[in-house]
C-alpha cells in the first residue's frame, strides 16, 4: 500500500517530468500537470491543470503574477493561453472545443462551450492552416473570424 507522504513524492516526479514535454503533448495529459491553486506566483512560460476545464494553461509572456480567485486561467486570456487542444480533429463531425485565449487555425471547426454551436475559423485574405490567438468565443466573432457551420 502507498501512503500518502510516497504518493506526494511520486506526484512531484512526474510533475517535474511533464515539465519536459513539448505543449503539443503536454495538451494530450494535461492533468499531469501542477494544478492552479489560489495564491501562487506564476512566471511566463509555466503551465497549470485547470480542473473546471480540464485543459493545460500556460502563464503568457510578461504576465508573470501571482494567482487569485477572480483571476482563473479561463477567463483570464490575456495573462493566460490555453496549451495545444485536446485532441479533436477540427472537422465538422469532430470539432475542437474552443476557449478563449487559444490558438485557433483557419480553415477548422471549433465548438463554442457556451452555445453549443459549431463554427468554421476563417477570415477573407487568409489561407486555411494559418493561425491567431483570439481573445474571445467563436459565437462572439462570428462575421470577422468565424461563421456558423451548416
Amino acid at each position: 500500500m502507498i501512503t500518502k507522504e510516497r504518493a506526494r513524492e511520486i506526484r512531484a516526479v512526474i510533475e517535474q517530468a511533464a515539465g519536459s514535454l513539448d505543449d503539443e503533448t503536454a495538451a494530450t495529459a494535461p492533468s499531469l500537470f501542477k494544478r492552479w491553486t489560489v495564491g501562487e506566483t506564476v512566471e511566463p512560460g509555466d503551465r497549470r491543470y485547470y480542473p473546471p476545464t480540464q485543459r493545460l494553461y500556460k502563464v503568457r509572456e510578461g504576465q508573470g503574477h501571482t494567482t487569485q480567485a477572480d483571476w482563473t486561467p479561463d477567463v483570464t486570456p490575456a495573462m493566460w493561453a490555453v496549451v495545444g487542444d485536446p485532441g479533436e480533429a477540427g472537422t465538422l463531425e469532430d470539432p475542437i472545443t474552443a476557449a478563449r485565449g487559444m490558438e485557433y487555425t483557419y480553415g477548422l471547426y471549433y465548438k463554442d462551450p457556451e452555445d453549443e454551436q459549431v463554427y468554421l475559423c476563417e477570415r477573407i485574405g487568409e489561407e486555411a492552416g494559418g493561425k491567431i490567438t483570439l481573445q474571445y468565443l467563436p459565437h462572439e466573432l462570428v462575421g470577422q473570424y468565424f461563421s456558423l457551420a451548416d
